[in-house]
């Protein structure tokens, strides 16, 4: 999370003391972002052709990354970490399913691998938990979902986050691209490698075995995840009409972090973040006809925030978000905006 977003989280607790049981509610909403990110051993190098995440509001969203991070070590699998890498997702459903497709530079061969991810993960990824880190008590959750491949199609899906130790959720076997690289709009032509790579291979060859599954491993198919996702229950819908209470996520603003968080008394908490200038504000919100009003009632008085950047907390004040479907539109800051029902 970024370091100007927790000094801006900070602030509720200078709020008056009426506010600070709402401070801690906004509080809980600071585990919604989550990551996947693709890697794979030293020197085996794999270009990221698709990996498209549908969420679990039904919509499907594009995070291909281009070459996948370096594990470091050639044979073996290697070690994560805290995973991450990508970006943060704040404004999106937390995934369901992903498909991925890559090219595997070094064979060359194109993979694709379709999974459904665990309900215990896409639970982990938004669930507080306390951590040790660097000998302090701290909350993170295991926001990062990461996913290696290695030549052969071999795959290991693993579930991360700062402060915990990376947990293997599963272990899978891609299928070939009977169309190649590109499917099939590059007249067979992979992408290049990088000459240290090449050097590597040409030395020491592929250690396809270091990839294999141990004799008691579940290796999950792309057949497998289909007939899941086939048998999987319809995303529900919510009536924001009928029920607007709830917490939202700004979607579709590059740059721009805001949360908001209407409750069902009637009043509302907020945070934005635009590089170095963000706001916070609490107030009322009612709903009219179509639409949500906000009417921002602390801090009172734009203020002054830390190395003199702008406050952007006189933003909330008489918002007014429209109902559409999953969004409350509105224009922020001279664009159109929609605040996304989490």
């Amino acid at each position: 999370m970024n370091l100007r977003y927790v000094g801006a989280l900070l602030l509720w607790v200078l709020l008056p003391a009426c506010a600070r049981g709402q401070a801690e509610d906004i509080d809980s909403l600071s585990c919604i972002s989550w990551s996947m990110t693709v890697f794979a051993p030293g020197h085996m190098e794999s270009w990221i052709e698709a990996l498209d995440v549908k969420d679990d509001r039904g919509n499907v969203h594009d995070l291909r990354q281009g070459m996948a991070g370096d594990l470091g070590q050639a044979a073996g699998w290697g070690y994560v970490g805290a995973g991450g890498g990508n970006p943060q997702f704040n404004a999106r459903g937390l995934p369901v399913e992903a498909y991925l497709r890559w090219q595997s530079l070094v064979e060359p061969q194109t993979y694709t691998f379709h999974f459904v991810i665990p309900d215990e993960v896409r639970h982990s990824l938004v669930r507080k938990e306390m951590v040790t880190w660097r000998g302090t008590p701290k909350t993170s959750c295991r926001s990062s979902i990461a996913i290696e491949v290695a030549p052969g199609g071999r795959v290991v899906v693993s579930n991360a986050g700062l402060g915990f130790k990376p947990v293997e959720v599963m272990r899978g076997q891609a299928e070939v691209e009977p169309l190649g690289p590109y499917q099939g709009k590059s007249n067979g032509k992979y992408r290049p490698m990088h000459e240290p790579a090449q050097q590597y291979v040409k030395e020491h060859g592929i250690p396809y075995d270091s990839w294999a599954p141990p004799p008691s491993a579940t290796v999950v198919t792309n057949a497998q995840a289909a007939a899941a996702s086939a048998a999987a229950p319809a995303v529900p819908t919510v009536d924001i009409a009928a029920h607007p209470e709830g917490s939202y996520v700004l979607n579709g603003m590059m740059e721009v972090d805001s949360r908001l968080l209407l409750k069902a008394d009637g009043s509302f908490q907020s945070i934005i973040e635009l590089g170095a200038a963000y706001g916070t504000a609490i107030g009322r919100w009612e709903k009219r006809g179509d639409a949500i009003i906000l009417r921002r009632t602390s801090p009172d008085r734009p203020h002054r925030t830390r190395g003199g950047a702008d406050d952007l907390s006189p933003l909330f004040d008489r918002m007014r978000l429209t109902i559409d479907g999953s969004c409350l539109r509105t224009n922020l800051m001279g664009a159109s905006a929609c605040y996304l029902r989490h």
